[in-house]
């Protein structure tokens, strides 16, 4: 996509706010691709972007599992991020902004097995309670249609 816009990059290089900001740009392109070299693990993979402001790092990661894996390395990430002035850091999570890989995320959902269905059910006839009974119901319809076996 870089490619595609570079005439237009080119052209507003020319000029001094447009070329300002396309440098600023750079930088901040340059940081992040820094600080996630120094994140441990595969946590550089994970983080989508950082903000750095008042000597407080946030990160903004792509899934919960790795915004608690990132808070258990927080002392660690501070001691690698001192040459930063990095005094505090903060995470938050930030969905992907691409429309497919919310489609990706769709088609991983993962789907009860008619079994699981039928137990659901069957668990749903057996309950006393009739908001467990319900939301039972409601979770066994995230499987194939399925009606729990009875006697007849």
């Amino acid at each position: 996509m870089r490619l595609r816009f570079r005439h237009i990059r080119d052209h507003l290089s020319h000029h001094g706010f447009a070329r300002e900001r396309l440098e600023q740009d750079r930088r901040e392109q340059t940081l992040v691709a820094e600080i996630r070299a120094l994140l441990p693990g595969k946590l550089g993979a994970h983080c989508l972007d950082l903000k750095i402001a008042d000597g407080r790092l946030t990160l903004f990661l792509d899934s919960t599992a790795w915004l608690t894996r990132a808070r258990f390395l927080a002392g660690e990430i501070l001691t690698s991020l001192k040459s930063y002035h990095v005094d505090a850091i903060g995470f938050q999570i930030r969905l992907p902004e691409h429309e497919s890989s919310m489609q990706e995320a769709a088609s991983r959902r993962v789907r009860l097995s008619e079994t699981a269905a039928r137990h659901l059910l069957e668990a749903a006839d057996h309950q006393r309670d009739p908001g467990l009974s319900e939301a039972l119901r409601r979770l066994a319809r995230h499987g194939p249609r399925a009606t729990p076996e009875g006697p007849d």
